[in-house]
C-alpha cells in the first residue's frame, strides 16, 4: 500500500539490468499512480470553464500581461505592468511564459494541472523525509489537491503549498547531512516560495524554525534556518508592503475559528461528503493510536503541530485586502498531523481510507464541474454578446452570505477580456503584490458598490455595463442604452458614448 514508495531508489545489478523484469507489485503501483494522476487532472480538462471563484480574474490578468503591447487589443492605454520583486509573481510569470506557445485558456489549465499534481507530490516528499517508512500516509495529501482554497481560485496559494512542502522536506534532508550545496538549494526554494505566495512563505519559515528548535539542534543550525528566510524578510520590509496603513484587522471569534477551520479541511460541494470526511479522519486518528504497539510519537513534530495550532488561533482573518489568512494554516496542520507519530503496519489501513475519500471527493468535484457549465452558460452568452475591444464596467452585487463555491458570478466577466478583448477595471491590482495596474483616469466605482453611481461618468467612460443583481438600476440603464443580454440576475447594456468633458 506504500504507493509513493515507487519513487524510492533501488540499485540494480548491471549484469541483471538488461534482463530485469518489473515485479507485479511495481506494475500495479505504476498503474495505480497513473489512475490517480488521471483522476487529478480529469476535473480540470473535462470542462471549458473551470468553476473556480477567483480564477477568471487571475487568468485575465495573465492574458493582459502577455498581450500588453499587442496591437490587436487596446490594453496599452488602459493598463500597465509594474514588475518588481513582489510576492505572488509565480502565476503571472507562469501564464505569460505558457502563452508564448499556448492559448490563454489552455495555458491556464496547464497551470491548474501543475497545482493539482504538485501539491500531493510535494506532500509525499515532505512526509517521506519527516516520517521515513510511512510513505503510504502521503495518500492523505491527495485530499489537498482540490481543497477549498483551490476551489475558491486561490491558485497562487495552492502552488505555494507545493513549494512549502518541498522546501521543508529538503531542509530535513539538510539536517541529516549538512552540506553547503543543500543549504543553498533550500535557500533557493525558500526564495521561490516567497515569490509564489507570501503566506506559504511565512508558514514554511515557521515550520523550519520550529522544527529545528524542537529537535534540539545546535544554535548554529537554528541560525542557518533563520538565514534561509532573512533575504526575503528584508525584501518584504523594504518593499513597503509591511507598513500597516491603519486598515482594520478582523479576528474571528472562537466559534467561527472552529467551524471555519473544519471547513478549510473538508469543504466542498457535498455536505454529506464533508461529514463523512470528518468522521473518517477521527476514526483514523483513533485507529492509529489505540492499542497500537507500534505507535511511536515524534516529539519535535508534536511541538511543531502545537505551534501551528497557536498560530492559527493568533492570526486574524483579514488585514486590508488580504483575507482568509488564519485558515490557510489548516493544510499544513493536516500534513503535520500525518508525521506526529510512527504507526507501523496500521498506516496501510489509514492510507486505504485516504484513497477512498480521495476517490469520492474527486468524483464529486468532477460531477459538479460539469454541472456548473449549465449555470455558467448564460454568462458565456453575455460575454459573446459584447462588441470587440469594448470598455466594460462590471457591477456585481456580491452576497457575502453565499457559499464562495457558488459565487461564480463574481469574476466570470473577466473572460470578456480574453475572449472579446474588452478592457475593464477590477482586475486584481494590489500595489506591491500584483503586477498589473489600471492606469487610465476613468470613473471606477468603489467596491462593494453602495453609493449612488455617477451615471454621466459611466456613459462617458464605458461602452458596456455588466450588471449582476442590481434590479433597481434597470430603469436608469434602459433609458441610457440598449439591453443586449438578459438572463437570471444578469443584464448587459450597450451605451452610446458621451463626448469627454472639456478640460
Amino acid at each position: 500500500m506504500a504507493l509513493f514508495a515507487l519513487f524510492r531508489y533501488k540499485p540494480v545489478n548491471k549484469k541483471e539490468s538488461i534482463t530485469a523484469v518489473p515485479s507485479k507489485t511495481t506494475v500495479l503501483r505504476i498503474l495505480l499512480m497513473g489512475l490517480i494522476g488521471t483522476a487529478l487532472l480529469l476535473p480540470v480538462w473535462l470542462v471549458r470553464y473551470p468553476p473556480l471563484l477567483d480564477y477568471p480574474n487571475h487568468l485575465a490578468r495573465g492574458f493582459v500581461l502577455a498581450h500588453l503591447n499587442d496591437p490587436a487589443f487596446h490594453f496599452r492605454g488602459f493598463y500597465r505592468a509594474e514588475w518588481g520583486p513582489y510576492p505572488y509573481l509565480g502565476m503571472d510569470l507562469a501564464l505569460v511564459t505558457l502563452q508564448r506557445v499556448l492559448p490563454a485558456e489552455v495555458a491556464g489549465k496547464v497551470f491548474l494541472s501543475l497545482c493539482v499534481l504538485a501539491v500531493p507530490l510535494a506532500a509525499w516528499w515532505f512526509m517521506r523525509q519527516a516520517n521515513p517508512g510511512h510513505d503510504a500516509l502521503a495518500l492523505w495529501g491527495l485530499l489537498l489537491a482540490y481543497n477549498t482554497f483551490f476551489l475558491e481560485g486561490f491558485v497562487n496559494f495552492q502552488l505555494g503549498l507545493a513549494f512549502s512542502f518541498v522546501t521543508i522536506g529538503l531542509w530535513l534532508r539538510y539536517l541529516e547531512h549538512p552540506t553547503k550545496k543543500r543549504w543553498l538549494s533550500v535557500l533557493a526554494l525558500a526564495t521561490a516560495t516567497y515569490f509564489v505566495h507570501l503566506i506559504a512563505f511565512v508558514l514554511t519559515a515557521f515550520i523550519v524554525l520550529a522544527y529545528t528548535a524542537a529537535d534540539r539542534r545546535r544554535l548554529r543550525d537554528v541560525g542557518l534556518a533563520g538565514a534561509l528566510f532573512a533575504p526575503c524578510v528584508l525584501l518584504y520590509a523594504l518593499s513597503g508592503i509591511a507598513r500597516y496603513d491603519g486598515t482594520e484587522l478582523y479576528f474571528r471569534d472562537w466559534t467561527e475559528k472552529y467551524y471555519e477551520g473544519l471547513a478549510a479541511l473538508r469543504h466542498g460541494y457535498s455536505p454529506r461528503l464533508e461529514t463523512l470526511t470528518l468522521w473518517v479522519i477521527v476514526a483514523c486518528v483513533v485507529l492509529a493510536w489505540v492499542r497500537n504497539s507500534e505507535f511511536r510519537i515524534q516529539r519535535p513534530w508534536v511541538w511543531v503541530f502545537a505551534g501551528l495550532l497557536v498560530l492559527y488561533c493568533a492570526l486574524p482573518d483579514e488585514i486590508g485586502e488580504t483575507w482568509d489568512i488564519d485558515v490557510r494554516v489548516v493544510p499544513v496542520l493536516l500534513a503535520t498531523l500525518l508525521v506526529l507519530a510512527r504507526l507501523g503496519r496500521r498506516q496501510r489501513v489509514v492510507a486505504v481510507a485516504a484513497l477512498l475519500l480521495f476517490t469520492l471527493r474527486t468524483a464529486d468535484v468532477a460531477r459538479n464541474f460539469v454541472a456548473k457549465q449549465t449555470e455558467l452558460s448564460g454568462m458565456v452568452q453575455a460575454v459573446q454578446a459584447l462588441p470587440r475591444n469594448a470598455r466594460l464596467l462590471p457591477l456585481i452585487n456580491e452576497n457575502d452570505d453565499d457559499d464562495p463555491l457558488q459565487r461564480l458570478y463574481a469574476h466570470f466577466w473577466a473572460y470578456s477580456i480574453i475572449e472579446r478583448g474588452a478592457v475593464a477595471p477590477y482586475l486584481f491590482d494590489l500595489r506591491g503584490q500584483t503586477t498589473l495596474r489600471t492606469t487610465e483616469k476613468i470613473y471606477i466605482p468603489m467596491r462593494p458598490i453602495k453609493d449612488p453611481l455617477d451615471w454621466d461618468s459611466v456613459q462617458r467612460d464605458y461602452d458596456c455595463v455588466w450588471v449582476y443583481d442590481f434590479p433597481s438600476w434597470t430603469p436608469q440603464l434602459t433609458t441610457m442604452g440598449k439591453m443586449t443580454y438578459a438572463g437570471g440576475n444578469l443584464r448587459l447594456y450597450q451605451l452610446p458614448r458621451k463626448p469627454p468633458r472639456a478640460r
